[in-house]
Protein backbone atom coordinates (compact mmCIF):
# COMPACT_ATOMS: atom_id res chain seq x y z
CA UNK A 1 0.00 0.00 0.00
CA UNK A 2 1.43 3.43 -0.56
CA UNK A 3 1.52 6.61 1.64
CA UNK A 4 1.23 9.94 0.59
CA UNK A 5 2.39 13.10 2.19
CA UNK A 6 0.39 16.41 1.35
CA UNK A 7 0.25 20.13 2.75
CA UNK A 8 -2.31 22.29 3.12
CA UNK A 9 -3.01 25.47 4.35
CA UNK A 10 -4.74 25.97 7.95
CA UNK A 11 -8.26 26.44 6.40
CA UNK A 12 -8.60 23.41 4.44
CA UNK A 13 -7.01 21.42 7.36
CA UNK A 14 -9.91 22.72 9.99
CA UNK A 15 -12.14 21.81 7.24
CA UNK A 16 -11.04 18.26 6.41
CA UNK A 17 -10.76 18.07 10.14
CA UNK A 18 -14.58 18.91 10.70
CA UNK A 19 -15.28 16.79 7.81
CA UNK A 20 -13.25 13.66 9.00
CA UNK A 21 -15.21 14.23 12.43
CA UNK A 22 -18.69 13.96 10.88
CA UNK A 23 -17.53 10.83 8.88
CA UNK A 24 -16.37 9.13 12.04
CA UNK A 25 -13.74 7.95 9.69
CA UNK A 26 -9.77 7.90 10.16
CA UNK A 27 -8.40 11.19 8.27
CA UNK A 28 -6.25 9.00 5.85
CA UNK A 29 -9.84 6.59 5.46
CA UNK A 30 -10.97 9.88 4.35
CA UNK A 31 -9.00 11.12 2.21
CA UNK A 32 -8.62 8.10 0.54
CA UNK A 33 -12.15 7.94 -0.37
CA UNK A 34 -11.89 11.62 -1.06
CA UNK A 35 -9.55 10.82 -3.61
CA UNK A 36 -11.25 7.26 -5.10
CA UNK A 37 -14.46 8.83 -5.51
CA UNK A 38 -12.58 11.67 -7.62
CA UNK A 39 -11.22 9.51 -9.84
CA UNK A 40 -13.70 7.54 -10.52
CA UNK A 41 -14.73 6.53 -14.34
CA UNK A 42 -18.51 5.83 -13.88
CA UNK A 43 -22.24 7.42 -12.78
CA UNK A 44 -23.88 5.81 -9.89
CA UNK A 45 -26.42 3.15 -10.75
CA UNK A 46 -29.41 4.64 -11.99
CA UNK A 47 -27.87 7.92 -12.89
CA UNK A 48 -28.79 7.99 -16.52
CA UNK A 49 -32.29 6.58 -15.55
CA UNK A 50 -33.65 10.34 -14.57
CA UNK A 51 -32.36 11.83 -17.84
CA UNK A 52 -35.34 13.48 -19.35
CA UNK A 53 -36.79 13.13 -16.29
CA UNK A 54 -36.57 16.68 -15.18
CA UNK A 55 -37.47 20.04 -17.25
CA UNK A 56 -35.01 22.41 -17.71
CA UNK A 57 -33.59 25.15 -20.03
CA UNK A 58 -29.92 24.12 -20.06
CA UNK A 59 -28.34 22.54 -22.84
CA UNK A 60 -27.30 18.69 -21.72
CA UNK A 61 -23.34 20.37 -22.22
CA UNK A 62 -24.06 23.16 -19.07
CA UNK A 63 -26.67 20.80 -16.81
CA UNK A 64 -22.87 17.69 -17.08
CA UNK A 65 -20.40 21.13 -16.48
CA UNK A 66 -22.85 22.04 -13.76
CA UNK A 67 -22.64 18.64 -12.45
CA UNK A 68 -19.20 18.39 -12.61
CA UNK A 69 -18.17 21.38 -11.17
CA UNK A 70 -20.40 20.31 -7.95
CA UNK A 71 -18.33 17.33 -7.77
CA UNK A 72 -15.33 19.61 -6.95
CA UNK A 73 -17.45 20.41 -3.51
CA UNK A 74 -16.74 17.96 0.02
CA UNK A 75 -18.53 16.06 1.38
CA UNK A 76 -19.00 15.92 5.28
CA UNK A 77 -21.05 12.77 5.08
CA UNK A 78 -18.08 10.43 3.41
Amino acid sequence: MSQLAIYIDDQLAQKLDKAVKASGKSKSKWVAGAIKRSLQDQWPDGFFDLAGSWEDDLRPDEVMRRILTGMDKPDCSL
